[in-house]
């Protein structure tokens, strides 16, 4: 027998109830369980994660010099890949390997609508091990929070995409240099707190000879 509309309105009110106290439950555990070898092992084990950002960055400097919406677009797919891929999807792939929290994390990935929800939850993590916080962190001369930009930054890209708006050339840069402080600025600093280091901009070694090899050549 099909549910009457306030029963499913009563059900879906406790489902999300229940969602709540499973995330306020966790939150704190996800914390305590995620380790700094989880997160290291990720890095380790997907040595060019960083390079299709990288390249899309390249190229979206390369066609902001001849069109602005093309560079604003292509400086967005950076942005949000290097967001996504350098920096959250490794501390999501340690979350799920810590058993108490696997629920919390497979409900975020099928349910686009909790995003917002658990965000604060991956930020804290990336802060807590990685040594950057996105809620706060602003670019030199910047007056927003690197999230409040890259928050405009979408809404730039969607009006182009949706509306066929053109680019502002301010806004190219903008997108630009959002990209490349996740890409070429945050993200090595992450990478040299997990004890590695990079060559060619992207690619993660964590060979020790080579670290002090680039440290020594630094100081010639």
């Amino acid at each position: 027998m099909s549910m009457s509309y306030d029963e499913a309105a009563y059900e879906q009110a406790a489902y999300e109830q229940y969602m709540e106290e499973l995330y306020e439950k966790h939150r704190e555990e996800a914390i305590e369980e995620f380790t700094f070898e989880l997160l290291r092992s990720y890095y380790n084990e997907n040595k060019l994660l960083a390079k299709p950002a990288f390249d899309t960055l390249s190229e979206a400097r390369k066609l902001n010099e001849l069109h602005s919406s093309a560079g604003v677009i292509f400086a967005a797919i950076a942005m949000e890949t290097g967001l996504k891929t350098m920096l959250l999807k490794p501390i999501v792939h340690g979350l799920v390997h810590a058993e108490s929290v696997a629920s919390l994390i497979t409900d975020l990935a099928v349910s686009h609508t909790g995003m917002d929800r658990y965000r604060d939850l991956l930020l804290r993590v990336l802060q807590e091990h990685g040594g950057v916080d996105l809620n706060t962190f602003k670019r030199i001369g910047a007056n927003k929070t690197l999230w409040e930009e890259i928050n405009e930054i979408q809404k730039i890209r969607n009006l182009i995409m949706h509306r066929a708006e053109k680019a502002t050339t301010q806004s190219a840069d903008l997108a630009l240099a959002v990209a490349s402080e996740i890409i070429d600025h945050i993200f090595p600093s992450v990478i040299i707190k997990m004890g590695f280091h990079l060559h060619d901009g992207y690619r993660i070694c964590s060979d020790w000879k080579c670290s002090i090899k680039q440290d020594n050549q630094k100081k010639l």
